[in-house]
């Protein structure tokens, strides 16, 4: 901590979010209340809330879009935004009939709240400067951990050509049998690359103090509104329950030596698994609540359709979620029509228009992913892992066991089924897909990603409902004149909360820098980025080192000089003992398939010769070794020194 807070570069970041945050908080408000999304007269936390995250996602997809030259995944969402927003100038203002969002109690100060809002964004970027996004000292850099440096470094790629592409910091310009762009989670990393672009700042900085902490602040702001809109309420404390909730409600530990029983957790980490697909997701659940209280025009729905839609490129996992919520929705409550002879749930024309408009966006998003070279980042298959087995189960029973506030879940949706079965709908709708995303992950478990089908499903869906769903179940309570009770229930959410903020830290000082890995020192940083703009470095690895050829373990070099680093040896799976292999059997790496150093290293006892690697390199345009304590030079022994600080060592090859 004290690290970052004697860094001028942090400042000047967080100096950054609020230009960014103010800009785009300006942006969503003008473009939600001339579509008739947003009513003047909203709460300010509602207003908030609303606009950041419809602002951050306005301008991430139709930077996309033109960054990309069109072979951006957003560019459809960023098109439909646009079409929406010249409907609504051509189209008179709407009409404001709905007063039910505001607060009958004097309005917030815009002053107090521009306050609290900063200080929150500065201290989230803080706590990740101190954990996953740590600034140099004594002269050195420490070593983020691969997945932060790796999101990070996209950014930079993505300035670079557009190219939506997660192998590019692998050092191989083409893969054969490797997609040419990839279905990912690239709404934050176009809103990091923006910043880069614009403000020049380190990408780490980018994503970690600016991005990131504005993604909170949108997405624990819509959470809290999320909970006043669906459980019928003005409360403010509502608002901050369902604000900490976003953050820091997650299952119990109750397993805490397996991936299984400690994963799931709060959005103050899962933010950089999800990023703006979280926003996405807490937009589309806020027009469930308020969509029969809107008038309908082409404007809104098209607006709509553009933001739902938006779940597909933002993360592909949330939006196959989201679809199988809705449609466990509309099966069960065809069923419960057809059995009692009554009318569907939803008969309105008005929700059918809008679901039409959803699909018409999501489809040509999809077809347009397909036509631009979208694909997935290929199934990593472990032979060793067995569907259904211990951690699976470990994984599903940790959540009903310890699940807390999530129970409130299906409770809230008997309460609210036939007052409210908009509300009611959503409760039914995230049950399914979370128990859905269960089975799926179960089946498939030996492909190593398909964990966030389930984890995903509680992170960003079954956080916020059951936030509402507490919330909605004390107010009954209380109702009812069980006004200790709910008080109880009230407290015992609120420990569960406390408690949460111990899985959160310790998953974000996890994913911060290890003890494997030396702090580089900022001189032999500097030294690679004077390296040529293309040049590339390999190093040699260990074979239970490298999680994916895409993602080299020292990619945090590339994440801070833009020269990119290529891992040369074999690549053993060590994933899989994490969802129940036995860790005595330690097979291919399931992605080290695709790589090309596979040519030359096909099992962990392979010595290739040093011609052979010689002409490696020099084929894929490898000029240079880097080489340090834990990855000496026994590649091109006869490479040239170049630069020296310490043990660690720059080369270049004859």
């Amino acid at each position: 901590m004290l690290a970052s807070l004697s860094d001028d570069r942090v400042w000047f970041s967080i100096l950054v979010a609020f230009v960014v945050g103010g800009l785009c908080l300006l942006l969503g408000t003008w473009v939600t209340r001339r579509v008739g999304l947003l009513n003047r007269d909203a709460p300010l936390g509602e207003t908030v809330a609303v606009a950041l995250g419809s602002g951050l996602l306005v301008f991430a997809a139709c930077w996309a879009a033109v960054a990309s030259g069109g072979r951006s995944a957003f560019t459809p969402i960023a098109a439909a935004l646009v079409v929406a927003v010249i409907l609504a100038l051509r189209s008179p203002r709407p009409t404001e009939a709905d007063r039910s969002g505001a607060d009958a109690r004097p309005r917030f100060s815009r002053l107090h709240a521009a306050i609290i809002a900063a200080f929150f964004v500065g201290t989230v970027g803080l706590a990740f400067g101190a954990t996953m996004a740590p600034s140099p000292r004594d002269g050195v850099q420490p070593v983020e951990h691969r997945d932060q440096a790796f999101y990070s470094g996209l950014a930079i790629n993505l300035n670079l050509n557009g190219t939506e592409s997660i192998a590019y910091p692998s050092g191989f310009d083409s893969i054969p049998g490797f997609p040419s762009q990839n279905w990912f989670h690239w709404g934050e990393l176009w809103l990091a690359a923006a910043v880069i672009r614009v403000f020049g700042i380190d990408p780490v900085l980018a994503r970690h103090y600016v991005v990131l902490p504005l993604l909170l602040l949108a997405a624990a702001s819509l959470t809290g509104t999320l909970v006043r809109r669906m459980a019928g309420t003005s409360s403010r404390l509502a608002f901050l329950f369902g604000a900490a909730a976003s953050l820091l409600l997650s299952p119990l530990p109750v397993l805490p030596g397996s991936l299984s029983g400690w994963w799931a957790v709060g959005l103050l980490f899962g933010i950089t698994q999800y990023g703006l697909a979280v926003i996405s997701a807490l937009l589309s659940l806020y027009i469930v609540a308020i969509l029969s209280t809107r008038r309908s025009t082409p404007a809104l729905r098209v607006f709509i359709g553009a933001v739902v839609a938006s779940m597909l490129p933002a993360h592909l996992v949330v939006a196959v979620l989201a679809v199988v919520g809705a449609g466990g929705v509309f099966f069960v409550g065809g069923i419960a029509a057809l059995v009692s002879r009554r009318r569907p749930p939803v008969t309105s024309g008005w929700w059918y228009s809008t679901i039409a408009t959803v699909f018409a966006v999501a489809l040509v998003t999809a077809v347009w992913g397909y036509l631009t070279g979208h694909g997935l980042n290929g199934v990593g298959i472990s032979s060793t892992v067995t569907p259904f087995n211990h951690s699976w189960v470990d994984a599903v029973i940790a959540p009903v066991v310890a699940g807390g506030a999530f129970l409130a879940i299906p409770f809230a949706w008997l309460v609210t089924r036939r007052r409210s079965p908009a509300t009611a709908s959503v409760f039914l709708g995230t049950a399914v897909l979370v128990v859905s995303g269960a089975i799926a992950w179960g089946a498939r478990l030996a492909d190593f990603d398909m964990f966030h089908v389930f984890f995903a499903g509680i992170a960003v869906f079954a956080t916020p409902v059951a936030a509402v769903g507490a919330w909605t179940l004390i107010g009954y309570v209380r109702q009812k004149g069980g006004a200790r009770f709910a008080t109880a229930v009230l407290v015992l959410c609120i420990v569960q909360l406390e408690l949460g903020v111990v899985p959160a830290v310790a998953r974000m000082l996890q994913f911060g820098p290890g003890p494997n890995y030396q702090p580089i020192p900022l001189a032999a940083l500097t030294a690679i980025r004077n390296l040529p703009t293309d040049a590339k470095l390999a190093y040699s690895c260990r074979h239970d080192e490298e999680e994916a050829f895409w993602n080299p373990a020292l990619v945090s070099i590339y994440a801070h000089t833009g020269r990119r680093l290529v891992p040369m040896c074999f690549e053993s799976d060590i994933f899989s003992a994490m969802i129940g292999a036995d860790p005595l059997i330690q097979g291919e790496n399931p992605f080290f398939r695709w790589a090309p150093q596979r040519s030359l290293f096909r099992d962990a006892s392979t010595d290739p010769s040093g011609s052979s690697i010689a002409t490696f390199l020099k084929y894929h345009g490898i000029g240079y070794v880097y080489a340090d304590a834990m990855h000496p030079n026994s590649l091109v022994p006869e490479a040239v020194e170049i630069a020296r600080y310490g043990r660690v060592v720059v080369l270049r090859n004859p």
